[in-house]
């Protein structure tokens, strides 16, 4: 019961957060959001500790004032984040196209061109559900997109909303296996993001920030079994608050399919997140525990 009415009265509360973010300019999302970041450091302490740990890890060079602020500004990144995704359902496709431009979305029609398939893959990097939607939007590609299934129905009821009005499909990541290889087969583009801890058994692990981490190997597996392109793209958040995204082709000519192709795939795309998390390092969720497993 006290469950049921605390999801009630979070509900009220996020319904009354999408309105104030929906009047907002996108400057006022970002001052808002700004506000928002320091209300989840109040309410998320433990993540602050996941937050400075990973920091001091993947820069054992930086001053702790240095990772402090960058452990602020992390958590900036993701109120910024929650008000804008708030916003956006009630939000125009006019006015969605103005929140982000892309530097090479050619990269992405060529690849789609060639009727194998595309796999793209980005991260909880700058505002990833921004990205996912917006290229299909530019492109008038859709794609299926593997998310993680939201606990509050509100959050989930909303995002989701979003994500498929353009044309876009969303499937849980937890049971996607089949619509993925049947997207692709059909020429298709899957969604993914690729940064969270994969499982430590059935996956691989590979360097990141000078530490092993648990990566899902799916996608370079099925990528060199099939013949299938791997574009990586990420969100930067401009000065004004708008984002410019750039995209990557993960150069996979010179490999195999087997397990050796795979891994060196796996690497070449995780460290293109890497370079672009150390480029601007406040735009990622370093709140995740991104090397909980380590290899025995």
């Amino acid at each position: 019961m006290m469950r049921k009415i605390t999801d009630i009265l979070l509900n009220i509360i996020l319904t009354v957060f999408s309105g104030i973010c929906y009047i907002l300019t996108i400057n006022g999302r970002m001052i808002f959001g700004k506000f928002l970041g320091i209300l989840l450091r109040l309410i998320l302490p433990s993540r602050i500790d996941v937050t400075l740990d990973n920091l001091k890890n993947a820069f054992p060079e930086a001053s702790q004032d240095w990772i402090n602020d960058i452990m602020k500004k992390s958590f900036t990144n993701l109120g910024i984040v929650l008000a804008e995704i708030l916003s956006f359902p009630l939000i125009s496709d006019d006015k969605i196209r103005k929140y982000i431009k892309y530097e090479n979305l050619n990269i992405y029609n060529d690849a789609y061109s060639k009727g194998k398939g595309v796999i793209v893959l980005s991260a909880h990097f700058g505002n990833w559900e921004l990205l996912a939607y917006t290229c299909g939007l530019y492109s008038g590609l859709p794609m299926l997109v593997v998310v993680e299934n939201q606990k509050n129905d509100f959050i989930r009821k909303n995002i989701n909303k979003f994500r498929t009005r353009g044309g876009n499909r969303v499937v849980s990541r937890y049971n996607a296996a089949r619509d993925i290889v049947r997207e692709l087969r059909n020429g298709g583009t899957v969604g993914l993001l690729a940064d969270q801890s994969a499982t430590k058994d059935k996956d691989i692990f590979v360097d990141f920030f000078g530490r092993k981490a648990a990566t899902y190997e799916a996608p370079a597996n099925l990528a060199l079994k099939f013949g299938i392109p791997i574009l990586c793209a990420f969100p930067v958040r401009q000065p004004d608050g708008t984002y410019l995204a750039k995209c990557y082709n993960i150069d996979d000519a010179d490999l195999e399919y087997n397990k050796a192709g795979i891994e060196e795939l796996t690497k070449r795309h995780v460290k293109t997140l890497e370079n672009a998390i150390r480029e601007h390092p406040e735009l990622w969720v370093w709140q995740h525990k991104r090397w909980k497993h380590q290899p025995n």
